[in-house]
């Protein structure tokens, strides 16, 4: 219960602000040097309101993260500006999947690891303008970076803390799942009630409660006829709301099992009595992310193209 109550701290942000846009004070190279790969190998015009279109992870220790996930999932990880090693592409199979930036503390205070994710809007200034008036807060207004598309961050009005993007080229189409590739993100929060309205009116999300056990069930978040995420209750009252991505596998024992013998943390293990096989993990510095067994073959919204 500790480690989870320490890996969903929302003090840090004010670093991942600038983390997010690589300033020149964390990544130690200037933003206009930065070209940033697009969120598809697939470029088209379609736009899929709703769903999780990219991840970043932000991270104390960048070269331990390559390893961790290297070897967890067999990511690959280069530098996405040539003589900054401070920020890496992440790929999958040899496509984009993320980015993985170094951050630093500030004084003595220590800076947390975490995964964003990026969900895709049709029109970012337009969402920013609906989420302040609807009780969100936002911390870095619209802003265009090369390639990548148009982008802000905000927190909603429960603190959970998301990225929303409007792709230069369009969203990844829907594929089948890919394996150790991202298959959405999941919302914990305290108000799921509240949170509902507020992302449903967002990104236009059709909710279907699914069971989670005897006791207890969660909501899979539907746009355009396919699951894009969930929401679920946090059943902790000192949790902070979160945004957490995850991601698909084939054999989730050997994952997990795999996460712990590389340093890795099981916040939440898994349970015979749940619908579906997953477990939440954290890495060795603190980010925390999610993995599901893969069944299906409907796409429910990463990036795997």
């Amino acid at each position: 219960m500790e480690t989870v109550l320490l890996l969903f701290r929302k003090g840090w942000f004010r670093l991942i602000v600038v983390a997010l846009f690589f300033g020149t004070g964390v990544l130690g190279c200037a933003c206009s040097r930065v070209t940033l790969p697009e969120v598809s190998n697939e470029p088209t015009s379609i736009r899929h309101v709703g769903k999780f279109i990219w991840f970043d992870l932000f991270t104390r220790d960048l070269p331990g993260a390559c390893d961790f996930y290297g070897k967890l999932f067999g990511w690959s990880f280069e530098d996405t500006a040539p003589g900054n090693s401070n920020l890496k592409t992440i790929k999958n199979g040899g496509i984009p999947i993320g980015n993985a930036a170094r951050i630093e503390s500030q004084g003595d205070k220590i800076t947390d690891s975490r995964w964003i994710s990026f969900m895709s809007v049709a029109d970012v200034d337009q969402t920013v303008e609906w989420i302040t008036k609807n009780g969100g807060v936002i911390h870095i207004p619209p802003k265009d970076m090369p390639r990548r598309g148009r982008l802000a961050l905000f927190h909603d009005p429960q603190g959970a803390l998301l990225a929303i993007l409007t792709a230069s080229k369009g969203d990844p189409p829907d594929h089948p799942f890919v394996p150790n590739c991202w298959i959405g993100s999941e919302l914990w929060t305290h108000d799921v009630k509240g949170a509902l309205k507020f992302y449903g009116n967002m990104a236009g999300y059709r909710p279907e409660t699914r069971k989670a056990g005897a006791d207890s069930s969660y909501l899979l978040l539907f746009r355009e006829g396919q699951p894009r995420g969930g929401m679920v209750k946090i059943p902790w009252k000192d949790v902070k709301p979160n945004w957490v991505p995850y991601i698909g596998v084939r054999n989730i024992e050997a994952i997990v099992l795999k996460a712990e013998k590389l340093g890795g943390k099981v916040l939440v293990g898994l349970d015979p009595d749940r619908e579906d096989d997953v477990a939440i993990l954290a890495d060795p510095s603190g980010a925390v992310f999610g993995v599901l067994q893969l069944r299906i073959t409907a796409n429910r919204g990463g990036n795997p193209s």
